[in-house]
């Protein structure tokens, strides 16, 4: 996080802006972790489900679904947190 802040800090001042604090860099990193794992963790169940489909089996469509729908809302909090974080 630290080489993020200060590669973000350094690009800032080239651009004439001020330079973002490290808590903001931080949290904002966070949360752009956080929403990567969901994703990754979405093309997993994607990907069981393509396995079990190469398999000749047929998976489970509202189980896959229910794990999606999941997924999206646990992503749609990560993403509120960040709107949230927005200076007014």
């Amino acid at each position: 996080m630290a080489q993020t802040w200060r590669l973000v800090a350094g690009a800032a001042e080239r651009l004439g802006m001020r330079r973002p604090s490290y808590q903001h860099v931080r949290r904002l990193v966070r949360i752009e972790r956080r929403r990567r794992q969901l994703e990754a963790r979405g093309r997993a169940v994607l990907g069981r489900a393509a396995t079990t489909l190469a398999a000749g089996r047929v998976p489970s469509a509202v189980l896959v679904l229910e794990r999606l729908r999941e997924l999206e809302s646990a992503q749609e909090l990560v993403l509120q947190e960040h709107k949230a974080f927005r200076p007014p």
